[in-house]
């Protein structure tokens, strides 16, 4: 009996990726890997599956039906990619049944053969606020309601500063 009887071969065609598309507003964001990934492709064209729930992107060129700017050359792409492409943003919100209000962040996953990174709307996760203006004005609710004193706001957290 061999030592690698009970191993399998590692499937290179679907592999876990890096790469995360954001909804929020109507505006589709995908961080820098996303950009990676697909080799930094100065043109994608954006898929849907409406049965399965699931959006692609995949490399294009400029002059391919639907092409969307995309990636700057590697080394130059320093920031997450937006594409502010409202029909798109809608098709991927009424697919998945959410509102115009919620944002969500959706993993991807990397299929080599077709070098393109399909999403699946049923894995997606509401972003946690990171800092920025979101957490300020939550803070100032809270120091708001808190010298009012009524207790802090729903979702609001305490912070000792």
């Amino acid at each position: 009996m061999s030592i690698l009887e009970k191993f399998t071969v590692i499937d290179l065609i679907k592999t876990r990726s890096a790469s995360v598309a954001t909804i929020t507003g109507n505006v589709l964001k995908f961080n820098n890997q996303t950009a990676a990934e697909l080799h930094f492709a100065p043109y994608i064209q954006v898929l849907i599956n409406p049965k399965d729930k699931q959006f692609a992107i995949r490399g294009c060129k400029e002059d391919a039906p639907n092409a969307v700017p995309f990636s700057k050359p590697e080394g130059e792409q320093k920031y997450q990619i937006k594409i502010s492409a409202a029909a798109v943003v809608d098709m991927i919100r009424k697919m998945a049944n959410w509102s115009a209000e919620d944002n969500w962040n959706i993993p991807g996953i990397y299929f080599a053969e077709d070098d393109a990174l399909v999403y699946d709307v049923g894995a997606a996760y509401r972003p946690s606020p990171k800092g920025g203006w979101t957490v300020k004005r939550q803070k100032e609710e809270a120091a708001a309601a808190a010298l009012a004193g009524n207790p802090v706001a729903d979702g609001a957290e305490e912070v000792d500063e």
